[in-house]
């Protein structure tokens, strides 16, 4: 067991649920600047075509600091990102047991994108029955000398997120036709495994 400190994310990968289950003190990062194009506010996914990415825009502003980052609902973003989950999982084992209760935070409209990310968060935790302890940073460091610091691991380049990760498959949708694809959203593990997820973390 270990402590770890991690970045906001948007439908997470698994292994950043594993990193969480396995750590004894999980930090979320509060006072970072905001970067783009990574977990913060994308997610993966896998289509009948392969790994499909989904976005979620936010507005351009001066304040970088995460937890102003507001949303942007210019676009029909909602929509088409849950038709994207829906037509991906729609026929997973477990896509009628939580898609409204793991989509539900899209609608919800929240302001700012630390808001939405975090009602994801424990909506995923609790499906996975996790119980692990959340708690914020007070001040941002740029490093820690105790904690596995797993904030810079965010961006596509880097899988699985989390470099301890065992990697385990599962069946996943259109697996007769795509290799498995390791570390994608927890949608993909929860809509293919169910509670059983916790498992493979």
């Amino acid at each position: 067991m270990y402590s770890v400190i991690l970045t906001t994310a948007f439908f997470p990968p698994i292994s950043y649920f594993s990193a969480i289950y396995h750590s004894n003190a999980v930090f979320i990062e509060k006072f970072e600047n905001y970067q783009r194009q990574t977990i913060r506010n994308r997610c993966y996914i896998v289509s009948s075509q392969g790994i499909q990415t989904l976005v979620v825009p936010v507005k351009k502003t001066d304040d970088k600091i995460v937890t102003h980052i507001e949303l942007d609902y210019t676009t029909p973003w909602i929509s088409k990102q849950c038709q994207a989950i829906r037509s991906a999982y729609g026929k997973t084992p477990f896509f009628t047991y939580f898609s409204d209760e793991l989509l539900a935070p899209l609608y919800a409209k929240h302001r700012y994108l630390f808001d939405l990310n975090m009602d994801i968060l424990n909506r995923c935790l609790s499906i996975l029955e996790i119980t692990n302890s959340i708690r914020f940073t007070e001040e941002y460091k740029h490093s820690y000398d105790s904690i596995t610091d797993l904030r810079s691991c965010s961006a596509k380049k880097n899988t699985p997120f989390c470099k301890a990760y065992q990697i385990k498959s599962y069946t996943q949708a259109f697996s007769e036709r795509l290799p498995f694809i390791a570390d994608l959203s927890i949608l993909d593990l929860i809509f293919n495994v169910g509670k059983e997820g916790l498992l493979l973390l």
